[in-house]
Formats: structure tokens, C-alpha cells, sequence
């Protein structure tokens, strides 16, 4: 009789452990974030850091144009003046992060400078000075902020580099020229991206490629982060991972694990097959979300890890410099 009543009573008491479990990592995972996550506070170093870092990016990308805009980003400039005065950021100004936050900001007004364009209102002679005091010895006077490629230089010999070198070869590009990329060229990117690992071999991930042109700029108009070079842009690859396929509690957050393993595998099987492209940022909140899945006809279950656009580079075009952290800043023996 016993038995019989633990037997009906067990799938009832996993039912409620299982959401019991699912609310209380939830909880604790909220509780993580808003401890430790940039936007609730920024005290310590690596959180300075970071907030440094989401603004000197604006300007990496603002050099990105040939035509390029006079004053552009002030406020961002603005806000990096409050930001490099922090004496914890003085004092760590020889991470390579901080480092090359004080190198923009200092090559930003040698642009305008060597133009004769004013920006004294905003940035003065002496912010400059002050900028290249702290650099000391790192200031480089031939920091350019920016590489420049020629197509034929940039994929040119890039199906016999090791491994080492293909991997560092691999830029983000913004600059297309408009034509599409023949859909052969994208099926043996995404069939080489297969390759991915997975968890328990589950390949939950799916890639969708938008051409409809509607859709194409309403996605970077929900994204926000490509404006100003979405002029040449025709096709976005969309990568999801389906929650479908995860059941434990342990597994709540693996789809973000595995969708990132395999849009890492994508990126470099795009560059391998010469196809430019630029992975665009998708933190996004459930509205936007919802928008992106609503537009494309995606199924709820399904979340966004990644828009990558991607196209036909250009004959010549920059890439920012996205400075790599040496080891010693993100390698510990324990």
C-alpha cells in the first residue's frame, strides 16, 4: 500500500522539485547579476574597465568611415573624460585595456587637430596633455586606431595559415560593397560551422539567413548597433539555439553556452570561406526579442544569441583595432 502511494506521490513531488529548483537558481542567478553586473554600480576596476571600454569602442567604429564625421561621438568623449580622470584608472593605466582608452582619446584629437576642426568645447589642449602624461613612455605617436586592408591582402593566402595565424587573421568587417553573397558560399560556411560542439551532441543550434530587405533593416534598427553602416547591408545571418533540447535545471543557461561555442565556429568558418562579416551584439530584453522572433516567424522556444551581418568587403577597408588582453591579464594558475 505503501509503495503504491509513493508511487502516485513521486511525479508529483519531482513536478514541484523541479520548479522549486528552477525558481531558486533563477533567484540566485538575479541576485549574481545585480551584485556583480556594470549597470547596477561601477566601483571597482574591472567594472571601470568595462565602462570604458563600451565607449572607446564607440570611437574605434566612429574611424571606421573614410568620410569621416567632424566631431562626431562627443558624448562619448565626454563621458571617457569623466571615466580616464578616475584615479583607479590612472593608477592602472599600463592594462592594455586602459591603456588604449587613453590612446583613442589622444589620436581623437589629433585627427581634428591635424583638420583644423574645433573641439575645444568639449575636449581641451590641456585633457590632451593630461592624457599623454599618464600614458608616459606608451604613448605612441604613430597609434592609429584603426587597421587597413586591401581585400586581396586580408583572404589572400588564408586557406594555408596555421591555425594561430588564421585565428588572428579573423577581423570584424562594417564596410561592404552591396552585392549579396552567392547562398553556395553561405551553405558551406554554416555546413563546416556543424562541426561545433554541442552538449550530449544535442546541435541545437539553428542559423537563419535574411535577404528580404524590409527585414534586414528593421533587424539592425531593433539591434541598434550597426547604424551608420547598414547603407550596403542585404544579408544577416540570425543564429538561435533551441531551449527544445535542454532538461535539467543544471542545463537552464547551457543553449548560451553552446549557441556561443558554435557562433565562434561560424565566424571563423565565414572568414575561411571569405565571406565578410561583423557578429552584432544581441543583449537584448524580451520586447526586442519578441520583435525579432514575431518578424521572422521564429518559434518562442528558440533564443537569439547573434545577429552576424555579412556581404562582399570591399576593395579596401579598415577594421578597429579591438586590442586583444595579453595573457597576464585573463590567465591564472590556480
Amino acid at each position: 500500500m505503501k509503495d503504491k502511494l509513493k508511487d502516485k506521490l513521486r511525479p508529483l513531488y519531482r513536478w514541484f522539485r523541479n520548479r522549486y529548483d528552477l525558481y531558486v537558481n533563477f533567484y540566485l542567478d538575479l541576485v549574481a547579476f545585480k551584485k556583480y553586473a556594470t549597470i547596477f554600480k561601477c566601483k571597482d576596476l574591472l567594472q571601470k574597465e568595462t565602462d570604458l571600454i563600451l565607449n572607446y569602442h564607440g570611437l574605434e567604429k566612429g574611424m571606421l568611415h573614410l568620410d569621416m564625421k567632424p566631431r562626431f561621438a562627443k558624448s562619448r568623449i565626454i563621458t571617457l573624460h569623466k571615466i580616464l580622470k578616475d584615479q583607479l584608472i590612472v593608477n592602472n593605466a599600463d592594462r592594455s585595456q586602459i591603456k588604449v582608452g587613453y590612446q583613442l582619446m589622444c589620436k581623437y584629437y589629433e585627427i581634428h587637430v591635424s583638420q583644423k576642426i574645433p573641439i575645444n568645447d568639449y575636449f581641451t589642449t590641456k585633457q590632451y596633455g593630461f592624457y599623454k602624461e599618464v600614458l608616459g613612455e606608451n604613448y605612441n605617436v604613430n597609434f592609429e586606431g584603426t587597421y587597413n586592408f586591401s581585400k586581396e591582402a586580408f583572404y589572400g593566402n588564408i586557406e594555408d595559415l596555421n591555425f594561430y595565424d588564421f585565428a588572428n587573421s579573423r577581423k570584424s568587417i562594417r564596410n561592404f560593397t552591396g552585392a549579396f553573397v552567392d547562398l553556395g558560399r553561405v551553405k558551406k560556411a554554416v555546413e563546416l560551422a556543424n562541426t561545433s560542439p554541442s552538449v550530449c551532441n544535442r546541435q541545437a543550434t539553428n542559423v537563419y539567413l535574411i535577404e528580404d530587405e524590409n527585414k534586414v533593416n528593421e533587424l539592425i534598427n531593433i539591434q541598434g548597433g550597426f547604424k551608420g553602416f547598414e547603407k550596403d547591408v542585404r544579408q544577416i545571418l540570425v543564429v538561435t539555439n533551441n531551449r527544445k533540447f535542454y532538461y535539467t535545471i543544471g542545463e537552464r543557461n547551457q543553449f548560451y553556452i553552446d549557441g556561443g561555442i558554435y557562433l565562434m565556429n561560424l565566424l571563423y568558418s565565414l572568414h575561411f570561406n571569405k565571406i565578410a562579416c561583423c557578429p552584432a551584439n544581441w543583449g537584448k530584453c524580451y520586447k526586442d526579442e519578441n520583435r525579432a522572433l514575431e518578424l521572422l516567424g521564429i518559434s518562442r522556444s528558440e533564443k537569439i544569441m547573434c545577429l552576424i551581418v555579412v556581404g562582399e568587403a570591399k576593395e579596401s577597408f579598415k577594421t578597429t583595432l579591438s586590442l586583444r588582453r595579453p595573457i597576464k591579464e585573463n590567465f591564472k594558475v590556480i
